[in-house]
Parts: C-alpha cells; structure tokens; sequence
C-alpha cells in the first residue's frame, strides 16, 4: 500500500529536499563556527599584526634612481663595454 502512493518523482522531490536541507544546514552550520571562532579571536595576536605592519611601512627603501659607480679592478671591463 505505502509503495503505491509513493510514485518515483515523489521519491525524487524527497530526496532533492533531503539534499536541499542538508546542504543549508552544514553552510550555516560552518558560519556559526566561523563566528564562534571571530569571537575568541586573541586580542594579542592583533596588535602584533598590527606591529608588524608598522615596522614593514618604516623598513620600505627610497626608491634608488642610480646605481653607485662600483670600483673596477684594473683588468675588469664595464658590463656594457660591448656597446660602445
């Protein structure tokens, strides 16, 4: 009786709803743990991200629009001595 009234695209929508249902929940289920995890963020962690930022901003180089002259050694050549 029961396999009568359950004809095969019934069992199709059952089964897409199934799927639908889980799929759903175990995305909700990875942002309550993503926002659990935000929450218990460790305060110190931040401010040495933040240190660290800072130190890099300081470290940057001037640009260097020339190279310095190196001192060639009497029997070194330029590097572009082809081109002349």
């Amino acid at each position: 009786m029961i396999a009568d009234a359950i004809s095969a695209a019934d069992g199709l929508v059952l089964t897409m709803l199934t799927m639908m249902v889980l799929s759903f929940g175990t995305v909700a289920l990875l942002l309550i743990c993503g926002l659990r995890n935000a929450a218990r963020r460790n305060p110190l962690v931040d401010e040495l991200i933040e240190e660290v930022a800072e130190t890099e901003k300081q470290k940057k180089p001037d640009p260097v629009t020339t190279e310095p002259e190196k001192s060639l050694e009497p029997w070194e050549r330029d590097g572009d001595w082809w081109k002349k």
